[in-house]
This record gives structure tokens, sequence and C-alpha cells, in this order.
């Protein structure tokens, strides 16, 4: 009985040891426990991202009008400003009246020297006209008489040619039927008065002169030779008709039908040489008549095309005209103005929106006052940065909240900010009656994107220091008290994100891994960490 009482109470004090060294372990893994992380995770999944736009907004006029008044002007009083209520009746500014009077004088001025200018410009265009056309006239006439004049000394050079060859040929034919003549004679007969003859010869050929031989005198001119040539080929024509009844008395054995009978060998040769030479200054004289008449003619020609010729381009009468024609609708602008007291008036309701002239300056050249058009529908217009114009797209519909209205529209245009580059300016068109010019609003749109494979949410991505984005996972491994759970670092590509979600790139993550979104403490890459839940 001792001995099993013995074994009892050794099994009781083992089982004893055994719950404390349980309760131990349990006390330690609480300890160890309690100093872990605790987290939250996600399973990622297949989901589209949903992305909504907000941006403040105001209403603004649909369309604005200019209310111009001549620049220059110095203004004295202005009546209106930013947010008046304005129509046709009601003066926006007045501009000096003693500066008007002074710019109507200059303006007067002016035109009166400008009239004055035209004036002198018509008449001297008018005379520049008469002179061109007597130009013409006489151009024309120059050309006519030269024509005239040439073709005529070009004929009598033709008819002087025609002649000398005419009496060249009788002379050869003459001297051919000479020459028969001899041959026929009994022998030592046609010698007969020979010494005679050559001294005859010679005494013709002593009291030829420069014309009867054809030859120019010293200093005559190819006109003066042609006009001469006609006289000395009548001279040439007669001259061996003259010779011969001369050769014909001195020997007393030539009758007077048959002339050559008296003439020699050496004299035909003479006679003949004379009126070949005859020939050669006639053509001569007919090559510098032509030559004389084309050159005479085509200098007319060239007189007559420049006459023609259109005068050096001047437009400034015309330009004068228009500069005219500007300061005396001015000046009536002026005149209406100062029969207005001076006051500008705009030309239909509106609300003014900007002043552009201040008391005592001159007013500029542009818009003086700007009016938000009444007549037109009004606009919200909204910026958007470019993250934000990424998710809006012209067309698409969107939410405005006016007050305690809401108005379901669309988004009509969309632009980037010429004076803020990278940002978009957003405008709706509001139907007629809807919003007040300058109410503030609330613009809001949603879009939803195509599904992407691995979904986490935004807290579970985190950023390194190289600016590389990556999760972290939990999975588990063997430890000193049994298993655990560790965190893993996995580097991710994200393909979009919105406020609440992160959509990754395909293949980074199982579909059966758990990303850690919430956790305590701090956690780095391989810590070892413990749900929320446990414990």
């Amino acid at each position: 009985m001792e001995l099993l009482r013995r074994q009892k109470n050794k099994i009781r004090a083992f089982g004893i040891f055994l719950a404390f060294m349980l309760l131990c372990t349990l006390i330690s893994r609480s300890v160890y426990a309690s100093g872990l992380p605790q987290v939250s995770t996600s399973v990622p999944a297949a989901s589209a991202l949903a992305h909504t736009v907000e941006a403040e907004g105001i209403v603004e006029a649909g369309r604005e009008t200019a209310v111009t008044a001549l620049s220059g002007l110095r203004c004295d009083t202005v009546l209106v400003h930013a947010g008046d209520h304005v129509d046709a009746g009601t003066a926006l500014f007045q501009v000096d009246l003693e500066d008007l009077k002074e710019q109507i004088e200059e303006k007067q001025l002016a035109i009166s020297k400008l009239q004055l200018e035209i004036q002198a410009q018509e008449q001297n265009r008018k005379l520049e006209t008469e002179q061109k056309n007597e130009q013409k006239d006489r151009a024309r006439e120059d050309y006519n008489a030269a024509k005239e004049s040439s073709s005529q000394t070009v004929s009598r050079a033709e008819q002087d040619l025609s002649a000398a060859e005419t009496a060249l040929k009788e002379a050869e034919a003459a001297y051919e039927a000479w020459k028969t003549e001899q041959e026929a004679k009994p022998d030592g007969s046609g010698d007969a008065g020979a010494p005679e003859q050559t001294e005859q010869a010679e005494t013709n050929a002593e009291l030829e002169t420069p014309e009867q031989t054809g030859q120019p005198e010293a200093g005559g001119t190819p006109e003066t030779q042609a006009g001469q040539e006609t006289e000395e080929k009548a001279e040439q024509e007669t001259e061996p008709q003259t010779r011969s009844a001369s050769q014909e008395t001195n020997s007393g054995s030539i009758s007077s039908e048959d002339t050559a009978d008296g003439m020699t060998e050496e004299s035909w040769q003479e006679q003949l040489a004379a009126l070949r030479q005859s020939v050669e200054t006639a053509k001569r004289a007919l090559e510098d008549a032509r030559q004389s008449r084309d050159s005479a003619l085509s200098e007319a020609e060239r007189a007559v095309e420049d006459a023609d010729g259109e005068s050096t381009a001047d437009n400034s009468l015309e330009i004068n005209s228009l500069d005219l024609s500007a300061q005396q609708k001015e000046l009536k602008e002026y005149q209406d103005l100062l029969q207005a007291d001076g006051m500008v008036y705009p030309e239909k309701n509106g609300i003014v929106t900007s002043v552009g002239v201040s008391p005592g300056e001159r007013i500029p050249d542009g818009a003086a006052v700007v009016l938000a058009d009444l007549d037109s529908p009004l606009q919200f217009s909204v910026s958007l940065t470019a993250d934000q114009k990424k998710y809006v797209n012209q067309g698409d519909p969107v939410s405005l909240k006016l007050g305690s209205r809401t108005i379901e529209a669309a988004a009509d245009y969309i632009a980037e900010n010429e004076a803020n580059p990278g940002t978009y300016q957003l405008t709706v068109f509001l139907e007629e009656g809807e919003g007040e010019l300058g109410e503030s609003g609330t613009l809001s749109a949603e879009t939803r994107t195509d599904t992407y494979s691995c979904v986490v949410p935004l807290s579970a991505i985190f950023t390194d220091e190289n600016q590389r984005k990556y999760v972290l996972v939990v999975e588990e491994r063997s430890g000193i008290l049994g298993a655990e759970f560790a965190a893993r670092k996995v580097y991710v590509n994200v393909l979009d994100q919105n406020d609440s979600q992160a959509a990754l790139e395909e293949g980074t993550l199982s579909g059966e891994e758990e990303v850690i979104t919430d956790f305590t403490g701090e956690i780095e890459d391989g810590d070892v960490v413990r749900y929320k839940d446990e414990y």
C-alpha cells in the first residue's frame, strides 16, 4: 500500500510539474507574444477602382461684354463698382470735358491738314496724268515721223542702187557690142586714133569728180551720200554718150548714131570700173540707210514703250483718304460724347465684373468696363489638378451642389489653364435660371476603371527610402515556442490607386497571401508578428 501511495504521489507530483511547466510556457508565450507587433491583414482580390473627384468652384457669367471708350481721353469720374447691376440708362463713368474739347480741336486741325494735302495730291495726280498722256502722244508722233523719214531714205537708196545697176548693165552691153564690132574690122583699123582716144580718156578721167565716180566726199554722212548718188547715177547714165560724142567729133571717123566707135579698151575699162564703184557705193548707202532706219525706229519704239509704262507706285493719296475717313469718324464720336456731357453708358443690362478706368487717368486702349451679360445663361467653373483631370473628361457626367440644390450636368469644356500650366479649367454650362452670379459650389464626378486582378487596401502600400513601393505579407514559420508568424517584404508595382485601394501589377502576389494593412509598433522585414485577435 505504501508503495502504491508513493507511486500515486510521484504521478501527482509529475502532473503538477507538467501543469506548472504548461503554465510557465503559457505565461512565457503570453509575455513573448505581448511584446510582438499586432497586425491586421487582407487578401488581394480582383476588383475595379472607383475614382471620385471633388473640387470647389464658382458660378460665373456665361458671356461678358466690354464697354469701350475713346482711348487717350482723361477719365474724370467713375460712377460704378464691380458687382453693380446696370442698364442702358446707367452712366458708368464721365470723361474730362475740357480735355475732350481740346481733343476735338486737335482732331479738327488734323482733318483740315489732311484735306489740304489730299487736295494737292489730287491736283498733282491730274497734272501728272495729263503730262503722261502728252508724253505718249509725242512719242507716237516721233515714232511715225521717224518711220516715214527713214522709209523715204531707204526708198531713195534703193532707187539709186537700181539706177546704178541699170547703168552698169547698159554699159556692159555696149562694151560687148563694141568688142564685137572691133573684132569684125580689118586688121589694124581697130587701133586707129588710139593715141588720140587715150589722151581723150585721160582728159575725161581728170575731169571726173567724186560725185561722178560714186566716191563720197570727206565728212559726208551716209544720208547725204545716198541723196547725192541719185544725181551721180543720172550723170553716169549719160556719160558714155557724152564721151562717145566727144570722141566722134575729135576723130571725125565715128557717126553720131554709133558713138562707141571712138572708144578704146582702156576707156571702156575705166568707165566700167567707175560704174561698178557706183553700184558698190549705192549698196553701202542702202545698207546704211536700212541700219539707220532700224536704229531710229527701235529708239522711237522704246520711247513709246517708256511713255506707255506704269508710273512709280504711289498710294499716298489713298492712304490719306483712309486716314481722313478714320479721323472724321473719331471726330464724330468725340462730338457725340461731348453732347452727352462726357457720360459713357452701356448698351445693355448687365453686372459690372471689372472696371479698367480710374479718375484722373487716361482711358486705356481696350475694355474700360466689363459687364456680365444677364441675357445669357451662367456657367460653373472649377480648377482641377493634373491628377484629377485624369479621371474627368469632357462630356462626363458630374454633380453640382449649389447651396441646398444638387444639379446633375455634364463637363461641357475642359482646357489647360494658360495662366497656370499644369492645372485645368472645367466649365459646366448651366440652364437658364440655374445658379446665381458669384455663387460658390462643389463639383463631384465619379468614374470606375476596368477590373484589376490584384487589388489591396491602400494602407498596405509602403514606400522605402529609395521611393520604391512594397507590401508586407504574413508567412508562418517554426520558432522556439512553436509555429509563429513573420512579416516578409515584397516590392510591388502600383498600376492605379484611389483614396482607399491600390491595383498591383498582375503576378506580384498570389491570391492566398495576406498583406498587412494595419499594425502596432514598428515592423521590419522578417519581424515576428501576431494577429490582433490572438490572445
